[in-house]
């Protein structure tokens, strides 16, 4: 499961894995990475943290790359590659990364586009003022990479 974005309401992400069950590790890209610390205290599943522009006290990377599933997999809140201006400075950083995935937020859009054997994945937000809350369910093998943007449910 893919989420930024969160802006202080964690009930959001918990009630999106009510709803999608099978998740086996959390990426939370930012905008509230506390949020991301809370799932870590209150599910069993494991959360990778990258933070955000807003997450001024985090003190874990601001980008990460490494291989999970079988792909190599770049993730970064996106603000660094000025993702609401385009995505090419995120594309080009991904490809020098060799990975195969890029993983980002900030924009609060959700996006799910496969350019040049790179596919490019943005959950969108689940603020709680937002009135089109999503998330993303990334799936990899070693063989492939594919991911399906999700409407959180309409409660928290």
């Amino acid at each position: 499961m893919v989420i930024s974005d969160t802006h202080g309401n964690y009930l959001a992400p918990l009630a999106c894995l009510d709803d999608e069950g099978g998740i086996d590790l959390i990426i939370h890209l930012g905008d509230e990475i506390n949020d991301g610390r809370m799932l870590q205290n209150l599910t069993s599943i494991p959360v990778i943290l990258v933070p955000g522009n807003c997450d001024h006290d985090a003190r874990e990377p601001r980008e990460l790359c490494g291989v999970l599933g079988g792909q190599r997999i770049f993730m970064t809140h996106g603000d660094i590659y000025r993702v609401k201006n385009g995505l090419d400075a995120l594309a080009r950083k991904a490809v020098s990364e060799k990975a195969s995935v890029a993983l980002f937020g900030h924009t609060h859009t959700p996006l799910v586009l496969e350019e040049n054997g790179l596919l490019l994945v943005n959950p969108g937000t689940l603020m709680a003022a937002s009135t089109h809350r999503s998330f993303a369910v990334l799936t990899v093998t070693t063989a492939s990479a594919s991911a399906e943007i999700f409407q959180a449910p309409p409660h928290p």
